[in-house]
Parts: structure tokens; sequence; C-alpha cells
């Protein structure tokens, strides 16, 4: 048997222990730190229409195609608020100016601008990656500003505003039907394969209040407040703002109130008209009790992932019906998961992504971002490189995770938005990060794929610390030598490293 023997070197290591920093591959697409490349709005006009410097002042949200190849994101500049508001598209690193605030409204009337962009989905996709977005409108018609813009090879077609006929509904009587209205405040767009809108809105023209939010398929009611039923009762209220569904138009989702008379039990998510959690009720066969749902998204096949809370504030994460985690779950040894979780999702091969708090002692370290439930992918109080030098250098560190803007894609790679701070913990504005997959197998710090002696040496590398080993393993991940799995690497991570080399 081989003895193994580390050299004097990597005894004589000085190690900061207890520290978890962000793993290779973060990128800084855009920021808010004045000053910065990445500050610069792309494509900023004046009221003129003549390009001009602005800087980010805020990053929103941010919507993800599902293949991962194009991204918008919303955000605001430091112009005039009649010019700040703005829409983002681009791919990669790269963006480009969509909509802004002040200026034309591509495919609108005569004297139309842009006013302001929706919120929290600010673009979908369809099969054919066309994209589209809501927005609302100003300088024209007023009872035509909500606005749904389809863009197709560069094109901006306005598909739906406000005022245009809403068909297929059924208003109460003894009001009549068919003389309803598309209201002021469209959500939750989605782009069918059709080229058509799917979306909810509220108010409906010339209709009861009974008898809206109604969720359409272009201009055609798809399911109505007081008229469409769901598990035995009637829709009663819908979250404009939580609904959804795919291109292809198999599979949707509503999350709202329906007209059972017991308020205590009336919130649902419905899935292809399917009641799949209900308040008061279990949530996915488990022991946890559904109190209340914060967030859900349904990915281009049809998986959904929901999170929410029970009856103590304790938090919970779902799967198309599975429940993935909760409040008190381990993540690695020695910390579990805490009372809020503020993001959930995933891609289309199984992998899933949560964000929230856990029961770790520091404070300032306690928000982490988990794949697949055990694998840290990064920690509050990480430090980001905001010029992409390759250095820690630019006093920037994760403050918190922003809730619901995270994207994960089929290859692993994250999209995500985050809040940075400084040294001092001054919050220092928001930052679009890009994490790329990194090769993860535990012991394997060359990343050749399998774990043998050629890894000694990186291993030693690692535990000097984080930034010498990546400037010699630039595509490795310097985790890969965690191989006690307590998301540090220090000198307990030896006997574990012994232990994998010996099989």
């Amino acid at each position: 048997m081989r003895t193994i023997r580390f050299s004097s070197y990597c005894i004589g290591v000085v190690l900061l222990a207890g520290v978890t920093v962000a793993p290779a591959g973060f990128e800084v697409i855009y920021c808010e730190i004045a000053g910065q490349p990445t500050a610069i709005v792309p494509g900023a006009r004046d009221a003129d229409g003549n390009p001009v410097v602005a800087q980010f002042t805020a990053l929103e949200e941010l919507a993800l195609r599902p293949d991962g190849g194009e991204w918008v994101i919303k955000g605001r500049s430091n112009l005039a608020t009649t010019l700040d508001s703005l829409l983002l598209v681009g791919s990669g690193l790269v963006g480009t100016m969509l909509a802004q605030d002040g200026q034309p409204l591509q495919g609108g009337g005569v004297g139309e601008q842009y006013d302001f962009f929706d919120s929290p989905v600010p673009a979908a996709w369809n099969a054919a990656g066309d994209l589209a977005f809501s927005c609302r409108a100003k300088g024209g018609a007023t009872n035509k500003a909500e606005k749904v813009v389809r863009v197709s090879g560069g094109v901006h077609t306005v598909i739906v505003q406000q005022n245009d006929a809403a068909l297929g509904l059924i208003d109460q009587p003894p009001n009549p039907s068919g003389d309803e209205t598309i209201g002021n405040s469209i959500n939750s767009v989605h782009l069918l394969d059709s080229g058509e809108a799917a979306f909810v809105n509220t108010p409906i023209g010339n209709c009861h209040s009974n008898r809206y939010p109604a969720f359409f398929r272009g201009h055609t009611g798809f399911r109505q407040c007081g008229v469409s039923p769901i598990g035995g009762e009637l829709w009663d209220d819908m979250d404009y703002d939580d609904c959804g569904g795919t291109s292809d138009g198999q599979h949707w989702f509503i999350k709202g109130d329906t007209d059972r008379g017991d308020t205590s039990t009336d919130n649902i998510l419905a899935v292809d008209d399917q009641v799949v959690l209900r308040e008061g009720s279990p949530v996915a066969g488990s022991s946890v009790t559904m109190a209340a749902i914060f967030f859900t998204r349904m990915l281009s096949d049809g998986t959904w992932f929901c999170r929410g809370d029970d009856p103590i504030d304790n938090d919970w994460a779902v799967r198309s019906g599975v429940l993935l985690a909760k409040t008190g779950d381990p993540i690695v040894p020695g910390e579990n998961w805490g009372a809020v979780f503020t993001a959930f999702t995933g891609n289309r091969v199984g992998d899933w992504l949560l964000i929230g708090n856990t029961d770790a002692t520091d404070p300032t370290k306690d928000n982490v971002m988990v794949l697949n439930g055990s694998e840290i992918l990064a920690r509050e109080g990480d430090p980001i490189d905001v010029d992409g030098n390759g250095q820690f250098d630019d006093d920037a560190y994760i403050a918190t995770f922003q809730p619901n803007d995270a994207h994960l894609t089929d290859d692993k790679t994250v999209h995500l938005l985050v809040t940075l701070r400084n040294a001092a913990g001054t919050n220092t504005g928001d930052a679009f990060l890009r994490l790329r997959p990194i090769a993860f197998r535990t012991g394997d710090t060359n990343c050749d794929g399998v774990v043998n002696f050629d890894d000694i040496d990186p291993f030693v590398l690692a535990l000097s610390g984080q930034a010498g080993y990546e400037a010699q393993y630039p595509d490795c991940r310097w985790l890969n030598a965690d191989c006690d799995l307590d998301g540090d690497v220090d000198f307990d991570d030896i006997d574990a490293f012994v232990a994998l080399l010996g099989g």
C-alpha cells in the first residue's frame, strides 16, 4: 500500500477557516456601483432621443429564455423620472436597450411613448424565440395605455391593448355579456407559440367586479372569476401577478381564492385545473401545513416550482407536487435551512436551486444559494469581482439575494440579481450576476473526472486559499477540495481527502 504524505508546505499553510467565498465563475453583467463599467446603461437616450450617459440606480426584475440564450432585465437609471424606467435584452454578458421610458413606443400609436414596464414578469418567450412584454404608454389615448408587445425578428407589434374587446366572458346578470373590454392592468404575460399572448387582466371594462380578474389567451377568456370551476368550487379571485403557463398551451397555473365560505381554506394553487396546494391542508402529502404561497414559476416543459410558509412562518419548497425542502432540513453537516426561503427554481433536467437563510451562527453569512439541496454555490458575504480583473479587490460582497430573481439553465448556469455591500456593511446597490457551471466532484481538484494521486498537489494548493487555486485551475471548482462537505476548505478536509484517494 502506498503511503500518502503531504509536503511541509501543506503543514505551513495559514488558512482563514470558516469562511466560504464565491466559487469560480461569478461574472458581473450589470451593477449600480458608480464608476464601474458595468454600471453604464447601454443605449440610454435623452428626451430628444439622443444618446446619453446614464447609470443604473435599480435592477428590479429578471427573465430568462427557456434555453438560457437570452435574458431581459427591468431596471431604472439616474435619468429624470420621465426617462428612467427601462428594459434591456441581452445574451451572455452583453445587453442592448429594448424599451425606455420617454422614448417612442415601437409599434404604438402616434405620439405614444413608453411610461413603465410591468412586474414581476418583465418578458417571456415562445418556442420560436419571440418575446413579449407588457407596459404602460403615455402621450396617447389614455383609454388605450396598457399594452402587450410582441417582438419577433426585431419588429415590435402591439398585440393586445387596453379597451380591446374581451371575448368569451360572462357578466353577472342582469348585466349583458359580450360588451366587455380589456382593462388597465395586465400581468403574468407569457407568449404562446401561436403568437398570441396569454395574461391575466383586471379590472375588465363593462363587467361586474365579481367576474374579474380573468385569465386570457389572446383576446378570449380562458378562465374567469365567478364563472370557471375549480375543485368543485368557482374561482373567486386570481393573483394577477402569480399565474402563468407554457408556450404550447398544454400547461398552466393560477394562484388565487375560491368561493368556498371558509376563508381560512380558500387560497389555492391550481395546475392544469387541478388543486395542488390548498391553504390549511398538507403540503404535498407531508406533515407541513400550507398557510401561504409566495411565488410560483413554471418551466417550458410544465415543471412547476412553488414556495410558501406554514402557520408558524416556517418555509417550504415544492416541485411539481413533491416537497423538496423545508425549514430545519440539513444542507451540509452542521447547517440547516432557516425559516425564510427567498427564491426557488430549477431546470428541465431535474436540478433545483433554493435560496434562503440557515441556522448558521454568524448572521452576516447565513443566507445561501444551494443547488440540489446540498451544494452551496454562494453565500451572503461572498466577495464579488465587480470589474472582472480576477481579483476580489472591489470592496464588494453579497449582502442579499433578491427575491425570486434567480434562474437555472439546463447546463446549471445561474443568472440572478443580488444586492451588494462593502466591508463596512453599507449597501452599494444591486448587481446582475452570472454563475457558470464548474465541474463538481468532491476530491477531484484537477477536474479530470477522477479522484486519484494527481489530485494531491491541487488539493494542497486549494488549502492555501481560493485565489491561488483558481489562478492555476480557472475551470475548476475550489470547493471540490471541501471533502468533508462542511462548506469550507481547511485542514479538516485532509482526512476525508485521503479516504477518497483510498477508494
